[in-house]
């Protein structure tokens, strides 16, 4: 899937789903996960989601799988591919836990530095090229370490360095200027804008454009395409109109992922310890949006949670997951809620 920066993608338009007859439209989310204090239910979350396999057939849904969302972190996965397509993996010579971290939302912790620091001397680059901006890091101890040894957090640190440091690499291969890497107009952007799409089954103009935290541009699309697009990228077998450099990209990043859950992740995260415990790809994205996909089985969940609250994203999740015969460890599906006093006085579980 050779770049083509003078590719210009027509201005989105809202995709339309489904029917416009009110009783065919379904309800756009529903009751999804609740809190519980005692017996009582005191909090409710509502969200949807949908499972789709490579073929783009629905095998589970709940709310409207057409309705828009924004990917987030769930989109890494699909914006790492060009450094490998491209041939800038090859060249630099990353290796699968570099790739690792290139689709993460990393906690900041040494190895995840370390990784992103050798991405860029391979390419070239130093620190100074990330813009990805700076957060402490969300690893408490290595954040409590920044902060001891006073230094101010800085761009490495911030969960999205990995997938910075992989658009800069693909710059330097593709002899693009890397001070405009996050410009939605450059070539990198809009090479990863058709990626997304490709793996998605859309057009590039129907992949909204939007503005996420870390400064590059934010995709927004169907939930059941997000749930196509991550049984593609999972997907074992051929996808018959994937060109073979996509394929072999496909197969990197996600074997990349398989191989070294911490780095997409890191200690105690949701997507780490799942990945650990199954067979599954996952990945998580803020406002409580979530990926996995079953390389075995080759289908994909997506989903979304309302109000985007994190909290409900494991119930949700484990629960739509367990229909679909996923084994998962019964530590991983307790909610409970304890006082400050560690005595359990409710729980956080899924309502379906």
């Amino acid at each position: 899937m050779a770049p083509d920066p003078t590719a210009e993608p027509a201005p989105a338009t809202p995709p339309t789903a489904g029917s416009d007859t009110p009783e065919e439209v379904p309800e756009p989310d529903a009751p999804i996960a609740a809190v519980w204090r005692g017996d009582l239910i005191e909090s409710v979350h509502r969200g949807r989601y949908v499972v789709r396999d490579a073929r783009g057939e629905t095998l589970d849904s709940l709310g409207d799988p057409g309705g828009l969302v924004h990917l987030r972190s769930t989109a890494k996965p699909f914006q790492a591919l060009p450094l490998v397509f491209s041939g800038a993996a090859d060249e630099f010579g990353i290796t699968s836990e570099e790739l690792a971290i290139a689709c993460a939302s990393h906690s900041g912790e040494p190895r995840h530095l370390a990784a992103v620091r050798s991405i860029l001397r391979k390419a070239g680059l130093s620190e100074d090229d990330l813009q990805s901006g700076a957060h402490p890091p969300i690893h408490a101890p290595s954040s409590t370490r920044l902060l001891r040894s006073g230094e101010e957090p800085r761009p490495i640190h911030g969960n999205c360095s990995g997938k910075h440091a992989g658009m800069l690499a693909v710059c330097a291969h593709a002899g693009w200027d890397p001070a405009g890497y996050r410009d939605p107009q450059g070539p990198l952007q809009k090479l990863v804008r058709r990626t997304v799409a490709k793996l998605c089954a859309l057009e590039p103009e129907d992949v909204q454009l939007g503005g996420d935290s870390c400064g590059v541009p934010l995709f927004a699309l169907p939930l059941e395409s997000l749930a196509l697009g991550l049984a593609r990228l999972a997907a074992r077998g051929e996808a018959k109109d994937f060109p073979e450099d996509l394929l072999e990209a496909v197969r990197r990043v996600r074997d990349a992922m398989l191989a070294h859950p911490y780095m997409v992740a890191g200690t105690d995260r949701f997507d780490t310890r799942l990945m650990e415990e199954t067979d599954l790809i996952s990945k998580s994205g803020a406002e409580a949006v979530f990926v996995a996909a079953n390389p075995k089985a080759s289908w994909g969940l997506a989903l979304k949670i309302s109000d985007g609250s994190s909290r409900a994203i494991s119930p949700a999740a484990l629960a739509a997951l367990k229909k679909r015969s996923v084994r998962i460890p019964a530590w991983m599906g307790a909610g409970e809620i304890t006082d400050l006093h560690g005595k359990a006085v409710g729980k956080i579980a899924s309502l379906h």
